[in-house]
């Protein structure tokens, strides 16, 4: 009677980790990073950390530049060292015509004395010049819920004024051109500038996600609906919207929000991500599969990787799936929806303790300490 085998451990260990998984995951009304995207016109949020040095540096203290660039790397990020180049020339020369450079490194959930030694070398490596700070906790990453490595924020005038995940080859040309115009420049190429809200519509979005959190739906609902009739170009509320309508089990109205959402703005990769997961959870697979396979070439969105791994595991492809997922991580290893829906994915392979290592994983990350969970 009290002897368990092996298998009844595994599938114990599993039911636990569910279990305790959702009760800390009970404010997810469902797996999505939408609402949390930050967007164009919204405040940024202030942050004080130490750099290299331990000197500690706030964003508040370079209110008066024409525009701060806000660099989210790491050193086991591929792409970074390319990006932390392309600024430091940037920064050389702008510097002095009311640019700033803030490289943030995001190392390790807790960074050790051999990171910042590591971190140290690349900065001496690369010769970067501009501030590289060092997040401890990851809070400030948490803060601009950032996506992907690397990672790019642009503040003017206090508000978020551009943003861009990962090193896309377009959206990087438009980006530095953007900042050209934005300090007198001449840019290189034509600027294709990013929708800015007004302040009201922005309040509303952020007052309608308060009322979503505390599970007050209608008042929530109808000020989604308010900020897109006063700004229907304003992709923030659709998407909020049809988050609100699948957490009510609302699949229609939620896919005809994202589409109508989609038809505003066609490129809209967050747009493209949240209507291919819900195809894939409402089983019209091909169809997921063929947008999130769009959103994917558009850019380096890290849901887009892995709710397109997620639907070519219910089409079948387990391998391609996995291989997605271990992209997705490679951009975001912070991110507990990856490894929650991989989990899933492997439960459904019967591969069991694939799961569970998984399920523990997104806990860990969730609760931001794995002792907690020990």
């Amino acid at each position: 009677m009290g002897h368990i085998n092996k298998r009844g451990k595994l599938d114990f260990k599993i039911t636990f980790s569910i279990i305790v998984f959702f009760v800390f995951f009970a404010s997810f009304t469902c797996i999505t990073n939408a609402q949390a995207l930050l967007q164009t016109g919204m405040a940024a949020p202030q942050f004080s950390l130490k750099n290299i040095e331990n000197e500690k540096i706030s964003l508040s203290q370079y209110s008066r530049k024409k525009a701060v660039i806000i660099l989210f790397w790491a050193t086991w990020s591929a792409n970074s060292p390319r990006a932390l180049k392309r600024f430091e020339r940037f920064y050389k020369k702008y510097k002095d015509k009311g640019i700033q450079v803030i490289g943030i490194n995001v190392e390790n959930q807790t960074i050790s004395d051999k990171d910042v030694g590591n971190i140290k070398e690349v900065v001496k490596k690369l010769q970067i010049t501009f501030p590289v700070l060092l997040d401890r906790g990851l809070k400030t990453f948490h803060s601009y819920h950032v996506m992907a490595l690397p990672s790019t924020i642009v503040v003017s005038g206090g508000k978020i004024s551009y943003e861009l995940p990962a090193l896309p080859i377009i959206g990087t040309e438009n980006m530095f051109n953007y900042l050209l115009a934005l300090i007198g420049e001449s840019p290189r190429g034509k600027v294709m500038p990013m929708h800015m809200p007004r302040y009201d519509v922005i309040a509303d979005t952020n007052l309608g996600r308060r009322f979503a959190k505390r599970k007050i739906y209608v008042m929530a609902s109808l000020l989604f609906e308010k900020a897109i009739k006063k700004d229907p170009e304003y992709i923030v509320p659709y998407i909020a919207l049809a988050e609100l309508y699948g957490s009510e089990g609302k699949n229609t109205e939620a896919e005809k929000t994202l589409r109508k959402a989609l038809s505003v703005e066609p490129d809209n990769v967050v747009t493209m991500s949240e209507l291919g997961y819900l195809l894939s959870k409402t089983g019209k697979i091909k169809e997921a599969i063929k947008i999130l396979g769009r959103a994917v070439k558009k850019n380096s969105y890290t849901p887009a990787y892995y709710y397109l791994a997620y639907a070519l595991s219910k089409d079948g492809k387990l391998k391609e799936a996995l291989k997605l997922f271990k992209k997705a991580i490679s951009l975001n290893p912070y991110e507990p929806a990856i490894y929650l829906l991989r989990a899933e994915v492997y439960e459904n392979s019967k591969m069991l303790k694939e799961a569970a290592s998984d399920y523990r994983k997104a806990l860990e990350l969730f609760l931001g300490d794995p002792l907690l969970i020990q």
